[in-house]
């Protein structure tokens, strides 16, 4: 079928052009004063669709063209639109050389028509663009207050932004989750340092490591196809011109919250020597910050007295309330460097290299409230109060390099590229360790008069004063770790582009080579053998008491609302006394080896693909066609820890081998109304691959009593994509958009957690919390986007100088999944290795609806600016609205992602033509992550980060 799509395309294509006569222009465009190349700039055959933009060297090239009369238009920001009629002869190309006039009276200075090329470009390549994209220049990202990939793709149509410590991190698109969107660097994909996901964490990146970012949202035949949500594309810096281009920029910041400062320095240096093109990039930034916190973990059970089953008394009700309180560094490390080789106007080739290094060493002060046997929602009577620490420091890192080529052989484009691209993630030196309140179970309550800030009683005499006594709190374990994750992907690609009358078919093929491996090392102490009544060891034994290994920390006021953290262990006395007193501690084998191998997995993805596609253009419409073919051989092994509930059995290692392919044919068209205005839609057919935690053959102990098991059955989600989009270039950097799109995507993956029993179900109510990934049956995703952008040009005196940006998207979705079993099924028996999602969910009976995770029903960017030459200043917000994050064993124990506002300010003045300076405020707003349980109303997480800044000087030459 796909073989008779494309055969049917070529034949419709060659047949209209048949008798059709084939003409070229070729060309140059200068500054007409300084004799300058204008890179960038853009070409467009009036009352068609076919257009380009000059290169590095403000060369240009169009071939194809099927009229033997054409008037051409060429734009460049700044410069006044020029219009050319050409007469063509049949034996040889046209050669033109344009001479642009500026139009100073729009920009003034040179450094701001500087400032603008980078943007105008990105503007450019979106309009002249065969798909739907996005693309934003790294001058647009310098007028954000934005410090890593991430928050930069925030400001694009249809993106959500999960953080982590108030940073954004990881990237959704199009009310999709992260797992379904393709993340590249310089156009191959790279692997994540991650060791449950595929997806990476754009926090590694820093924004000025950036010239491009493009988000493609329609993809094309010669794009990998595994990005159901799109494509994000990082492209990196290059050398433009003779001239060196040098930026220097320092800056240095405080931190509200943790009243400690934040540092950065960036280098830039770029010049062309005749044919051969240099640049490097790097920057360094540390982050000094922190962040209060307060989780909540509830259960659905029977309150205490009213266990009986088949009764429908199952309420939720709180497991632990969390006290938190982060001290945090972070540094990120960023070094690109591009070279490249022109050796004439028909051959050239490249090597381009990327360093990210991002350190997250974190301290994590924990208060636990661990509560059980319920009487009501609000009162319970086993109870007891931890105090842990979590000391550690992650480093991320992701290196990339692309050696590659393009050369036009007669008529025949070929490009070719060879990738490395290698990530890692390391933990070392993991401290985790943890002391508790002694005695016997203690009564607690909760007082929810404010629903939002939860207060804990004692409603037993003398319960409070055991709970605040520190000196008799008692060791209740430790883990050392020693972690590593890596993961390479070989690339080898090429491709053939072959031009006819009117349009060019293309073809190509790609392997991808990917290993990735998890390799944890871990110690679990259990116990420390010291008592006052007991000495199990000849000789002295050094006490282990909380307030000794206890450095003096106390926070008073956590969160502004009065909680108190204190007499917490200290990292480095705990690990001195474990230094002097290693051969003392109980050492857990069982433990041990669950968390040395539970999650230790090797993974080996071979992967194959091949296309053809054409391209024709009718005067102002073009048709873009084709079909992907591509081929997954996976060969995955984890591992079981087998015990008897207590004492290790044995260690099995679990193997799967498989191989997954898929026919993906895409079609689109463009019609360009006139030169600024273009409509747009598309049918394409794409498919996503799940992330390695939810497909591995493995089951890992999280804690005591929860678990995740892998599901090797897990099918390849895959996705039929309907756009249509409408869009408009207007004024000086204007644009307007509107569009429409729908996805329907078969076997989505969620994440779905239930209780039950993992051994003899008659053994009482106590469950373990079993999460496991399972498809959907089928989900439909609806949206629509708007986009603005403009200067009020056309106001008068200083509100010319004021702008607008400004997008919003509107999604909907329902999905459908298995209906999942009530939460009072306490007989429950799950199984690993033996039980199918039967066990899980009623695979018999009625569709459930949902909404599909990840999806946010509206997002919007809004920023006022305003800019004159020597001065840029902006207020930016940005919004996202609650979405669903994973499915609980019902509707009640849904866990949701709240909405939030965020804003921010940025501003920018020219001392001199070559000096900056620039000052930032970051979530000025104080505006916490919140998480939440079923409804608003039952909070699952607050943390809030307080604002922060930075003040800086750039230096240009």
């Amino acid at each position: 079928m796909y073989r008779f799509f494309i055969v049917f395309f070529w034949g419709i294509v060659f047949s209209l052009n048949s008798s059709a006569q084939d003409y070229t222009v070729r060309g140059t465009v200068k500054d007409k004063e300084t004799n300058e190349p204008l890179p960038g700039a853009g070409i467009l055959i009036e009352s068609t669709t076919k257009g380009t933009i000059t290169n590095l060297e403000g060369e240009f090239e169009i071939k194809n063209i099927a009229q033997s009369k054409a008037t051409l238009v060429i734009s460049y920001l700044g410069y006044q639109t020029q219009s050319i009629s050409c007469e063509f002869s049949s034996d040889k190309p046209k050669i033109l050389e344009v001479m642009l006039e500026s139009g100073s009276e729009q920009l003034g200075e040179v450094n701001v028509t500087g400032t603008a090329r980078g943007i105008v470009k990105a503007m450019l390549e979106q309009k002249l663009a065969e798909n739907i994209k996005n693309i934003v220049s790294s001058e647009q990202i310098a007028q954000f207050p934005d410090m890593n990939a991430a928050e930069v793709i925030q400001r694009i149509p249809g993106i959500t932004l999960q953080r982590d410590q108030g940073e954004g991190r990881f990237v959704q698109l199009r009310g999709t989750p992260p797992e379904l969107t393709n993340f590249n660097i310089n156009g191959e994909q790279i692997p994540s340092p991650e060791g449950d996901v595929r997806y990476v964490g754009l926090d590694v990146i820093a924004a000025d490591q950036i010239e491009f970012v493009e988000i493609t949202k329609v993809l094309t035949p010669d794009m990998d196809a595994d990005g159901i949500g799109g494509n994000v594309n990082i492209i990196t810096k290059k050398a433009l011109d003779t001239k060196p281009d040098i930026s220097v920029a320092i800056s240095g910041g405080y931190n509200n919250l943790r009243e400690r400062e934040n540092y950065q320095i960036q280098f830039s240096y770029g010049a062309r020597y005749g044919k051969f093109g240099f640049h490097i990039n790097s920057s360094y930034f540390q982050n000094n910050l922190g962040s209060d916190n307060m989780e909540f973990d509830y259960i659905k059970g029977p309150f205490w007295g009213s266990q009986d089953l088949g009764v429908d008394n199952y309420k939720v009700q709180y497991k632990k309330m969390e006290l938190r309180h982060y001290d945090i560094t972070r540094t990120r490390i960023g070094m690109s460097s591009t070279m490249d080789y022109i050796f004439n106007k028909n051959s050239s080739v490249y090597l381009r290299g990327m360093y990210n290094s991002f350190s997250d060493d974190e301290l994590r002060r924990r208060k636990n409230y661990n509560v059980s046997d319920a009487v009501t929602e609000t009162l319970y009577r086993d109870c007891s109060i931890d105090h842990d620490i979590r000391d550690r420091n992650k480093i991320q890192e992701i290196y990339s390099l692309n050696l590659g080529g393009t050369h036009k052989l007669g008529s025949i484009k070929l490009d070719y590229e060879t990738a490395y691209a290698y990530s890692q993630e390391k933990e070392p030196d993991r401290l985790e360790a943890t002391f508790d309140s002694p005695g016997h179970g203690v009564r607690m309550k909760f007082d929810l008069t404010d629903p939002n800030w939860p207060r804990i009683s004692y409603p037993v005499e003398g319960d409070e004063e055991l709970v605040y006594n520190y000196e008799e709190y008692e060791f209740d374990g430790m883990t050392l770790e020693d972690n590593l994750i890596k993961d390479i992907n070989i690339t080898a690609k090429i491709n053939f582009e072959i031009p006819y009358q009117s349009g060019s078919f293309k073809f190509g093929a790609k392997v991808r080579l990917k290993d990735k491996k998890r390799d944890d090392n871990s110690k679990v102490y259990s116990g420390y053998p010291y008592h006052s009544l007991v000495n199990p060891y000849p000789g002295e034994v050094t006490e282990l008491t909380l307030l000794g290994v206890s450095d003096g920390f106390r926070e008073s006021d956590l969160l502004g609302k009065g909680y108190v953290i204190e007499a917490m262990p200290a990292p480095q006395k705990m690990r001195d006394f474990y230094e002097y007193n290693s051969h003392l501690f109980v050492y857990d084998k069982t433990d041990t080896r669950q968390e040395t191998f539970g999650s230790d997995y090797t993974a080996s993805e071979n992967i194959y693909a091949f296309y053809g596609m054409f391209k024709h253009n009718f005067d102002k419409l073009m048709l873009l066609g084709g079909v992907r073919f591509e081929k997954t051989d996976i060969d995955y092994a984890g591992r079981n820890v087998v015990t008897d509930g207590s004492k290790f059995v044995r260690l099995d290692t679990l193997n799967d081998q498989r191989t997954h392919e898929f026919w993906l044919p895409q079609f689109q068209v463009k019609y360009s109304i006139n030169k600024n205005t273009n409509f747009r839609a598309a049918v394409t057919r794409t498919y996503s691959r799940p992330n390695f935690k939810d497909v591995l053959p493995y089951r890992e102990e999280k804690d005591n009593d929860e678990f995740t098991f892998g599901n090797p059955d897990l099918k390849y989600p895959g996705a039929t994509n309907f756009d249509l989009l409408g869009e408009t270039y207007f004024g000086e950097q204007g644009l307007f958009s509107g569009g429409l799109f729908y996805k329907q995507i078969d076997d989505f993956v969620f994440y779905f957690t239930r209780f039950a029993h993992q051994s003899d179900a008659s053994t009482g109510t106590s469950l373990d919390k079993i999460t496991i990934a399972a498809n959907g049956l089928d989900a439909h995703v609806y949206g629509a986007e708007l986009q603005l952008q403009s200067k009020l040009y056309f106001l008068d005196n200083f509100l010319s100088d004021f702008g607008v940006f400004a997008n919003y998207t509107y999604t909907f979705s329902e999905a459908y999944i298995h209906t999942r079993y009530p939460a009072n099924y306490s007989d429950a028996l799950v199984i690993f290795g033996e039980d199918d999602l039967s066990a899980f969910f009623d695979v018999n009976g009625e569709k459930e609806k949902i909404t599909l995770p990840g999806q946010a029903k509206h997002t919007a960017n809004i920023a006022l600016f305003y800019e004159r030459p020597d001065f840029y200043a902006k207020i930016t917000a940005n919004y996202h609205d609650a979405f669903l994050q994973e499915l609980g064993a019902d509707s009640d124990l849904d866990e949701y992602y709240d909405k939030a506002w965020h804003f921010d300010f940025t501003t920018n003045v020219s001392i001199t033509e070559n000096l900056q300076l620039s000052v930032d405020v970051i979530n000025f707003t104080n505006v916490p992550q919140k998480f939440y349980l079923g409804t608003p109303d039952k909070l699952m997480k607050q943390e809030y980060y307080s604002w922060w800044g930075k003040i800086g000087l750039k230096l240009n030459f």
